[in-house]
């Protein structure tokens, strides 16, 4: 005769009887909370979370923002304002300084040390004069970068309703239009004054669309471009801004009531 494999745990009548039981009330509780908790209401509260920076701000805290400078590969240089770059690199002062964990070299000092450096383009790859820079300023980073704004117009077709007398019903109907779009792609970098090596090299791009007639389409070619290119950065800064200082965002939690 076969053996039969013998039960690791051997459970007396009483003691099945026992755990059954446990079994039947562990589902009815089960369904007793699933019953009451479709009987409430769930209600969406945001949390604040706090989010901590993505650099070291125990090593980073003191900087010195250079004047930003136009890409070459810019397409029409000549409709963007040479002063954005400072203009650029003094929101960013402003921003940074309105953060308490950081002390930002102000605009009059930082003129006052470069009088007499051009600051061009290739000061973008040479981090060793950007190093020795950060030294005349005595801090521990240097905050450098370039921007890039050109416009991308294209036909567009919107599609809406219009109400037809002669068919005295809503029709489908179009309306041909061009749409211009700012762009601006804005580069920052932080340089370690100490080290010469780049720890933070990101990209900003921040965009803006207008929808034009014939007539505002070739208004919209001649017009200014600074108020358009200054809202833009305002915006691209404000990014990197929150991205190194440590700041709430609030996240969704669905409480039952």
């Amino acid at each position: 005769m076969r053996n039969k494999l013998k039960p690791l745990i051997q459970h007396s009548p009483q003691q099945r009887m026992l755990l059954n039981q446990h079994i039947i009330v562990c589902i009815m509780v089960i369904m007793a909370l699933t019953i009451s908790a479709c009987g409430n209401k769930v209600a969406r509260v945001p949390i604040p979370i706090k989010v901590q920076s993505e650099i070291d701000i125990g090593t980073y805290s003191n900087f010195a923002v250079l004047p930003f400078v136009i890409e070459k590969s810019s397409t029409k240089l000549d409709e963007i304002p040479v002063e954005i770059g400072p203009e650029i690199a003094q929101i960013l002062r402003s921003n940074l300084a309105r953060q308490k964990h950081f002390k930002i070299v102000n605009k009059q000092e930082t003129e006052r040390l470069m009088t007499g450096e051009q600051v061009e383009e290739k000061l973008l790859e040479d981090t060793k004069r950007l190093s020795e820079l950060g030294r005349y300023f005595e801090v521990k980073g240097i905050i450098f970068g370039s921007y890039r704004f050109y416009t991308d117009t294209r036909p567009r077709r919107y599609y809406g309703e219009r109400y037809s007398h002669n068919q005295q019903r809503y029709v489908m109907d179009y309306q041909d239009y061009m749409q211009k779009t700012y762009l601006l792609s804005l580069r920052v970098m932080i340089i370690d004054v100490d080290t010469g090596n780049i720890i933070w090299d990101e990209d900003y791009i921040q965009q803006t669309a207008e929808a034009h007639s014939l007539g505002s389409f070739v208004f919209a070619q001649i017009a200014p471009k600074e108020t358009t290119l200054r809202e833009l950065s305002r915006r691209a800064v404000s990014d990197f801004t929150r991205e190194i200082s440590p700041h709430y965002e609030e996240e969704d939690r669905f409480l039952m009531r």
